[in-house]
């Protein structure tokens, strides 16, 4: 592969990632749609948020399977087609809350297809320094897209809260760029009779799918919680939480940009240095009612998911010949931890008797402190390579 080829690989590994975290993109709408099914209970239309991950899990595990028989082009043409699609439809049938939940389960599908493809392209096709910097690159890019999505459906919001779908649109560049750098791989059977066998699967990720769905409980939970912790505070408006957000989403982009080169200096304590600044992070929040050492806060926090989770998705290359299975296996972890999110809001009610939610950042907090221990407890082994 040239220069250029590997250029053109590199911007469209980048670009279909922008909508890997595609299940925000309605975050900044939620209150306008309450609004429009007032018989809808509060928790019904937030479930708009979380349904999608359902879908994801599921896909991105069929996906892992049909990448054997079909090629990788295919199959993130197929993904971004349908997520571009499901916006576009919620723009113009919207008339019932049940069809805006068949509309979300269409954008889970579709980003489940898409999610796997692209960590595993950068497991098969870059090696070493390279690997580990497109990997960093490819999490900033998934930020990227949650901050665009965010930014430009609150303006598009503003027309109608329909309009705020067609954010999906931003799958529109990983098509371009699919279509012109991605190589095909050609797939004509199952299992070719001269190819060579590969060694059967065998789960040597385990450790790193536990710190996934962990680390995604937690850090999940810190932006679902931000607007009611600055109306708790009576701290200002939902504008002052929407830039917390944002710094929080910049967080964890500053630090993917820059995860190949951190990571060289951290190496085997890059991991644990994310759960650390998770945890740091959730407590100044908890503690803190100063604006500016709350931003502070936000970015630490949101730093944490682009030193965990490349760490993570560079492990899936460990079995050569599975790389696409792997990267969905760690992604299904997150999204299960996303989905399980809500669950810490319950459980520190129950614990401490308050629905303050102070003390749901102190929880948050609590399981960054457990992640930091497994990063060192579940310390990844040496595994032998199959190749």
């Amino acid at each position: 592969m040239n220069t250029k080829q590997k250029n053109l690989l590199k911007i469209a590994i980048i670009t279909m990632s922008f909508v890997q975290m595609g299940t925000n993109g309605i975050a900044p709408i939620l209150a306008q749609i309450a609004a429009a099914f007032p018989d809808a209970s509060a928790t019904r239309v937030q479930f708009l948020m979380t349904f999608p991950s359902i879908f994801c899990l599921i896909f991105t595990l069929i996906t892992a399977f049909l990448s054997d028989v079909l090629p990788k082009k295919t199959l993130a043409l197929g993904g971004l087609s349908i997520v571009g699609a499901g916006g576009v439809l919620a723009c113009c049938f919207h008339g019932s809350l049940n069809i805006l939940f068949l509309w979300a389960a269409v954008l889970g599908i579709g980003i489940g297809m898409v999610a796997p493809l692209a960590p595993a392209l950068i497991n098969e096709r870059f090696i070493n320094q390279e690997k580990q910097t497109m990997l960093g690159l490819q999490n900033a890019a998934n930020t990227l897209g949650s901050m665009l999505m965010t930014f430009i459906g609150g303006f598009l919001a503003v027309m109608g809260w329909q309009f705020g779908y067609l954010v999906y649109l931003l799958g529109i560049p990983g098509i371009i760029f699919t279509i012109i750098g991605l190589p095909r791989d050609k797939k004509t059977s199952a299992v070719k009779a001269d190819a060579p066998k590969r060694d059967p699967f065998r789960l040597v990720i385990w450790k790193e799918m536990i710190i996934t769905l962990v680390l995604l409980m937690g850090f999940s939970a810190v932006p679902a919680n931000l607007a009611m912790l600055v109306a708790e505070r009576g701290l200002g408006d939902t504008s002052l939480s929407g830039m917390m957000s944002t710094v929080f989403l910049f967080g964890g982009m500053a630090f993917g940009i820059l995860f190949g080169k951190v990571s060289s200096v951290l190496k085997k304590r890059t991991d644990l240095t994310g759960a650390i600044l998770l945890a740091v992070g959730a407590l100044i929040i908890a503690s803190s009612s100063s604006i500016p050492l709350l931003f502070v806060a936000c970015f630490l926090a949101g730093s944490s998911i682009s030193l965990i989770m490349p760490t993570c998705m560079g492990s899936a290359s460990r079995l050569k010949g599975y790389e696409t299975l792997n990267s969905a296996l760690l992604l299904s972890a997150s999204f299960v931890g996303v989905f399980i999110t809500p669950l810490l809001t319950s459980l520190t009610a129950k614990i401490t008797g308050s629905g303050s939610v102070t003390y749901r950042f102190i929880m948050v907090a609590i399981v960054a402190i457990i992640l930091a221990v497994l990063t060192v407890v579940l310390k990844r082994s040496p595994e032998t390579k199959q190749g």
